[in-house]
C-alpha cells in the first residue's frame, strides 16, 4: 500500500512538473511573439505615408516641416504610420540598455477606464503582456503636471520589468535620462526618484504617488516632490520646481501585496 501511494505521488509530481514546464514554455513563446510584434511597430517609425487622410501641416510653425495632419490631428511625421494604423497610439518610450522600448497607448474614454491595453496588443487582440498605457486621468496636450504610464513587470524580462534596475545607484548614474516622444513632440526626461511602494486602501491617509496628476497649488506640487524624494532608493540630487512637467513609470513589484515600483522624472527644457 505504501509503495502504491509513493508511486501515485511520483506520478502526480511528474504531471505537475510537465504542466509547469508547459506553462513556462507557453509564457516565453507568447512573450517572444509580443516582442516580435513590437519590433515590427518600431520599424514603422519614420516611414512615410501619403493618402487623403494625411495632409502636410503648412502653418508658419518652426516645426511645421516635422508635422502632418491626420484626420484633424497634428502628428509628428515620424509617427504618422503608427498613428494612422491606431489613433490610440500616443508616443514611444525608450530607456537605453533595457528592454523598455515600446509604444505607449492612451484610451481615456474607454469602458475599461483607460486600461484597454492592459492585456491587448496594438491591434486590440488579447495579449498577456499588453502594452504600456497612460492613466486616463492624465492628459498629453497640454500636459498635466504628471503623466502616469503603467506597464507589466513580465517574468520574461520584458515590458516594464527593467524599471527595477533603477534600484541600483550605478545603473541610475549611467541612465539618468530617458525619452518619451509623443505624437506632438519629442521629450527627454531626467530621473528624480525611484522607489518601491504599495497600492493602499481608498480610506488610507498615507501618501499615494499614483494619485497625483495635477497640483492645485505650488505647495501641493512641492509637497509631492518632497514625498517622492524621501521615498527614493537612489540619490539623484535633481532639483524640481513648480511648473516642471513630470512623468511616472509604474509597474508591479512583489515585496508586498499590491507592491509597485515607480520611476519619476521631470521633462528637460529644450535648449
Amino acid at each position: 500500500m505504501k509503495k502504491k501511494l509513493i508511486t501515485i505521488l511520483m506520478i502526480i509530481c511528474i504531471v505537475v512538473a510537465i504542466g509547469c514546464g508547459g506553462y513556462l514554455a507557453y509564457y516565453y513563446i507568447v512573450s517572444a511573439r509580443s516582442e516580435g510584434a513590437v519590433d515590427q511597430l518600431r520599424e514603422q517609425i519614420g516611414k512615410d505615408i501619403t493618402d487623403d487622410s494625411m495632409n502636410p501641416d503648412n502653418t508658419p510653425d518652426t516645426q511645421s516641416s516635422d508635422m502632418v495632419e491626420i484626420n484633424g490631428v497634428k502628428v509628428q511625421k515620424k509617427f504618422a504610420t503608427l498613428y494612422k494604423e491606431n489613433p490610440d497610439f500616443m508616443g514611444w518610450l525608450t530607456i537605453a540598455d533595457t528592454h523598455i522600448d515600446y509604444p505607449v497607448m492612451y484610451t481615456p474614454s474607454s469602458k475599461e477606464g483607460g486600461e484597454y491595453y492592459i492585456h491587448r496588443n496594438y491591434e486590440g487582440d488579447y495579449s498577456a503582456a499588453g502594452l504600456p498605457f497612460i492613466d486616463s486621468n492624465c492628459q498629453i496636450e497640454p500636459a498635466t503636471d504628471n503623466v502616469i504610464i503603467y506597464g507589466h513587470n513580465m517574468n520574461a524580462g520584458t515590458m516594464f520589468h527593467d524599471l527595477l534596475l533603477y534600484e541600483d545607484q550605478d545603473f541610475y548614474e549611467s541612465h539618468k535620462t530617458f525619452t518619451f516622444d509623443t505624437i506632438y513632440g519629442d521629450g527627454e526626461y531626467e530621473v528624480v526618484a525611484c522607489f518601491r511602494a504599495q497600492i493602499l486602501s481608498d480610506d488610507s491617509d498615507a501618501f499615494k504617488y499614483y494619485e497625483f496628476v495635477n497640483a492645485g497649488s505650488e505647495d501641493e506640487f512641492l509637497t509631492y516632490v518632497d514625498e517622492i524624494k524621501k521615498m527614493s532608493i537612489v540619490d539623484t540630487g535633481v532639483d524640481v520646481q513648480y511648473g516642471d512637467k513630470l512623468i511616472t513609470l509604474s509597474t508591479c513589484a512583489y515585496h508586498v501585496t499590491d507592491g509597485r515600483f515607480a520611476v519619476i522624472a521631470k521633462k528637460k527644457e529644450k535648449r
